[in-house]
């Protein structure tokens, strides 16, 4: 992401929260600039026009929201930490209080014409970097999972993101939590069949 002045990042900030809200058609960069305490040409000094504000923002939010799989992850290194607790145990917490979670996906399913390969080759490569660390994970604590087997999984896993993005945009709580439990307990028992385990487990 290009370096940002301490006042373009501020407005990349409360553009985010309002894109996330609005989306990109319902969104002004008048009131952008209000919210920023300033006039509208004054935002303009800071970024060229809609579009270059959008993307300074989607770059934002994919930063934002790669880190935070990144550290979800690397809490396999315990042992005793399951697989099914990763990224997927408190997504919906997490689309609730991060603005930027809800502008990713927002933008993913809804993306601006002009933009849309932007936006696809963004949130593309977050979600080949989650299958690229949810294999690590598997083959971690599954070494005998062979690797046909594992590409199988990372894509099932995809699959299973997708599933939780699509609910946490149209559907509800109670639905969310019972889709979860049942794509983790085919994904699970499926990886433990394949892993030779004797009791399904994702622990």
């Amino acid at each position: 992401m290009k370096v940002l002045s301490p006042s373009a990042g501020r407005i990349c900030d409360i553009a985010l929260v309002h894109f996330a809200e609005r989306g990109y058609d319902a969104s002004s960069l008048n009131d952008i600039a209000v919210l920023a305490g300033m006039r509208k040409p004054s935002l303009y000094a800071h970024f060229k026009s809609k579009d270059d504000l959008f993307s300074a923002v989607l770059e934002l939010a994919l930063i934002t929201e790669r880190q935070y799989v990144e550290e979800r992850f690397a809490v396999t290194a315990s042992a005793s930490v399951g697989l099914n607790t990763l990224y997927t145990d408190d997504l919906a917490q997490r689309y609730e209080s991060s603005a930027a979670l809800r502008f990713l996906l927002r933008t993913a399913f809804f993306p601006p014409a002009e933009l849309k390969g932007q936006v696809s080759a963004g949130f593309e490569a977050y979600l080949e970097r989650m299958r690229e660390l949810f294999g690590v994970s598997l083959k971690a604590k599954y070494p005998t999972l062979n690797a046909t087997d594992l590409e199988i999984f990372q894509d099932a896993y995809i699959g299973l993101i997708d599933s939780l993005h699509v609910e946490l945009i149209y559907g509800n709580e109670p639905t969310y939590r019972r889709r979860v439990a049942a794509l983790w307990r085919i994904l699970g028992d499926s990886i433990a069949l394949a892993a030779g385990t004797v009791a399904p487990s994702l622990a």
